[in-house]
């Protein structure tokens, strides 16, 4: 029990109250932070608008879904720049104080460096946490409404977008191929096919028809001009007839092949696990699902891993210590979203184990901080 007591009795004792160098230090960070956080939002914003600014001329629908849009896009914004802002301001506020000797003034006091940036440390493991729940409970759930706003206008632009058109695919107890589906009349036109099977494999019967309509109440669907095809155990012909109109219950609905396979990045971890369960049924492909579940908890640790190489790549600046964290900023940043990038598609396409082209990046960037803080010697 001491032993699980001793880090928090030690934080305790160090930070609280905040001593005036924590504060000192941490409150520059922390106004340093807010500001970058702010500017480079803006500017995704205004990159953002002038993307969609088309859509207030052409679209037939009304100009509130476009501002709704970008508004909706905000979180994810926010998500996004919030590792470069960090990584800015941790380097930025540390290379001033290496700059003017207040480094080494706090560590001739008796202050290690380590105890020196531990405020900062801690509030990046703190973003980390925050980043991982923000990115499930505001920016997932705001990238959906941003995505259907976006929807809306585009088709007022008369352009073609969540077009569903010749698609197989396997149900609960059969599989089916259908053309195109018109969502406003909850209809499958151009052709509707359908082949049921045992489990031991054998098929039933099967059913083609040129248009198929969705009745949510109850759960039906209607076929016109069908055709059913039955057999036996022996797959022989037992019957060929032809309907005018007939109501069928398959259990899929329309959703079913609307969106047939759905963005894994505009979906929760738990939706993540019904989605893996949904394309195992249809025989989906689902690698990258599990990829996704991976990143949505290895992705926000960038926070941490950029605060600490921020940290210590500031303590050895010798220059302008805004030009310095610019240029590392970039870099860093740059090579991590790269690295990530590369092992990413290598997980997605079995080139790798997933739990490690997701997890190898933050470890490569974080034993990358411990051979700094080693080579450093402070």
């Amino acid at each position: 029990m001491n032993l699980i007591l001793t880090p928090f009795l030690w934080f305790k004792r160090e930070f609280i109250p905040f001593r005036t160098l924590d504060r000192y230090l941490f409150f520059d960070f922390f106004k340093t932070f807010l500001g970058t956080l702010i500017m480079l939002t803006s500017m995704i914003v205004i990159y953002k608008f002038t993307d969609v600014m088309k859509y207030l001329v052409s679209s037939k629908v009304s100009q509130s879904h476009v501002y709704l849009h970008v508004l909706y896009s905000l979180p994810s914004m926010v998500d996004q720049v919030v590792a470069p802002a960090l990584m800015f301001s941790v380097c930025f506020v540390i290379g001033q104080f290496s700059v003017n000797k207040e480094l080494v003034a706090m560590m001739v006091a008796g202050v290690s460096f380590i105890r020196i940036i531990t405020p900062i440390l801690f509030f990046g493991i703190i973003i980390w946490l925050v980043m991982t729940l923000f990115g499930q409970l505001v920016v997932i759930p705001a990238n959906k409404k941003a995505q259907v706003e976006f929807s809306i206008m585009a088709k007022g632009s008369n352009r073609l977008i969540d077009f569903v058109y010749q698609l197989h695919i396997k149900g609960k107890k059969g599989f089916y191929y259908v053309y195109w589906i018109d969502e406003k009349e909850s209809t499958i036109k151009g052709g509707f096919n359908y082949i049921e099977i045992l489990s031991d494999g054998h098929p039933t019967y099967t059913v083609t028809s040129q248009k198929a309509k969705f009745i949510p109440n109850p759960h039906s669907w209607i076929l016109y001009d069908a055709e059913e095809v039955r057999f036996n155990e022996n797959l022989e012909l037992v019957s060929r007839t032809k309907y005018a109109e007939k109501t069928y219950d398959f259990p899929e609905d329309l959703a079913y092949f609307s969106k047939p396979i759905r963005n894994p990045e505009e979906m929760n971890f738990f939706e993540l696990s019904d989605e893996i369960e949904s394309r195992i049924t249809k025989g989906i492909p689902y690698r990258n699902v599990i990829v996704q579940q991976h990143l949505a908890f290895a992705m926000p640790l960038m926070s941490f891993v950029v605060v600490t190489l921020g940290a210590l790549a500031g303590a050895i600046t010798k220059r302008s210590a805004g030009v310095a964290s610019l240029g590392l900023t970039i870099a860093v940043v740059l090579l991590y979203y790269i690295l990530n990038s590369i092992a990413k598609t290598l997980a997605e396409n079995g080139a790798l184990p997933i739990w490690i082209g997701m997890w190898m990046t933050p470890v490569i960037f974080t034993y990358a901080a411990y051979f700094l803080y080693r080579r450093m010697n402070i």
